[in-house]
């Protein structure tokens, strides 16, 4: 980067500084002014709600920030906690039209459960350069959002940018977007120690240089590989590879991508992870309101009813029905059957009857009768005394007294 366009830089960054604290209502308390189309942070300590920060406990405090009104951030907002500054962090890219909002902010001291309350007033101010056709995309491996927050990690990206590949775009070039590429649809990295990566835009107005269509080419036989699955870390390397990793920048050239002014504007940004499916990251959606109770749509459950109660006993109606003419109709071929039978038949069925009764009952006397003559005797002697034992010797004709 030479002097001059180093100084030239310094310059439009002082003055877009400037700019932005002259207007009034930026220096008016508990007020913040963002710039649209560009990423603004917003950090959330202690400090802000007149609490001390504790060495022994950082993690102490809790927040929970929302936008006015509403229970949650818009749709273009994200907060996150960081364990590494202990802090919350606001952080999102205003669309182009949009206008003044305010946020609350409730903390809540996790040892005693005390809460307090902040209001921020957001002041968007629109940009005065010239709309931002042209964006960069990078995804960088080894980085978290959280690191980020840090200014030098994107001052650090920004003037590679400047100084070596896109150095028509020193007045106006601005990170117009970063999250987490996992937030996006990325995986989580395998081992616990790596970082899930980030996903940033650069955006300027500048057409791009040489060197960016000449790195485009030289990207471009990863299309397919982005279409079937995501590159592995140090699967290829670029020709530019050493200016970003001579600040600790671990580049996915797999996913870099060049944005014309034909692709979307910058009021609807697009960042689509080749190794999963298509994700729409539309920045410019309506706020969510909660509807009255007067527009809740009201649902009939007629038709449940008629479904799910009528029909089951208008089934078991004509099963009834079916049956009860089954038995009838049953009912009558009995009859008929007997009607048909003729009367010379029935008599000689009911002789043949009677006459088969009595010699089953004949043959039953006959049988009993012989059993009845056998057991007399042993009735007689069951019932009777038994005789006295016949001696056969002579009597003694002595009496001994």
């Amino acid at each position: 980067m030479s002097f001059l366009s180093f100084i030239v830089f310094l310059l439009f960054a002082v003055s877009t500084t400037l700019a932005v604290e002259e207007d009034p209502k930026c220096k008016e308390p508990n007020s913040k002014c963002v710039v649209s189309t560009k990423v603004f942070t917003m950090k959330v300590a202690p400090q802000l709600f007149k609490w001390e920060a504790s060495d022994d406990q950082p993690d102490r405090y809790s927040y929970q920030p929302s936008l006015k009104g509403s229970p949650d951030l818009p749709s273009w907002m994200q907060y996150i906690y960081s364990k590494t500054y202990h802090s919350g962090f606001i952080y999102g890219t205003p669309p182009a039209n949009q206008a003044d909002f305010t946020l609350e902010i409730v903390a809540v001291d996790l040892q005693s459960y005390n809460t307090s309350q902040r209001t921020i007033n957001f002041v968007v101010l629109p940009r005065k350069a010239e709309p931002a056709r042209h964006q960069v995309h990078l995804k960088i491996y080894n980085l978290a959002v959280e690191d980020l927050f840090d200014p030098h990690y994107l001052d650090d990206l920004l003037s590679i940018f400047r100084a070596e590949l896109w150095t028509e775009a020193i007045h106006d070039l601005h990170v117009s977007f970063f999250a987490s590429a996992v937030h996006l649809g990325a995986r989580l990295p395998l081992r616990p120690d790596e970082k899930e990566g980030v996903v940033v835009f650069l955006s300027s107005a500048a057409n791009f240089s040489e060197n960016l269509l000449r790195l485009e080419n030289e990207t471009k036989p990863l299309e397919k590989l982005r279409k079937q699955s995501s590159c592995p870390r140090d699967f290829k390397r670029t020709t530019v590879d050493r200016l970003f990793r001579q600040l600790n920048f671990e580049v996915d050239w797999c996913e870099f991508e060049l944005v014309r002014d034909t692709q979307p504007k910058e009021d609807s940004y697009v960042f689509i992870d080749k190794s999963l499916s298509k994700t729409f990251l539309s920045l410019n959606l309506p706020l969510w309101h909660s509807p009255s109770r007067s527009e809740v749509p009201e649902r009939s459950y007629v038709h449940e009813f008629l479904l799910s109660i009528l029909v089951p006993m208008l089934v078991m109606i004509i099963l009834a029905i079916l049956l009860s003419l089954i038995l009838c109709f049953h009912h009558e071929g009995i009859n008929k059957r007997n009607q048909d039978t003729p009367a010379v038949q029935m008599v000689r069925y009911a002789a043949v009857q009677r006459a088969t009764s009595t010699l089953r009952s004949l043959s039953a006397q006959r049988d009993s009768s012989p059993a009845l003559s056998r057991l007399a005797p042993e009735r007689h002697n069951i019932f009777g005394p038994n005789p006295p034992p016949y001696n056969s010797g002579t009597r003694s004709s002595k009496i001994d007294f």
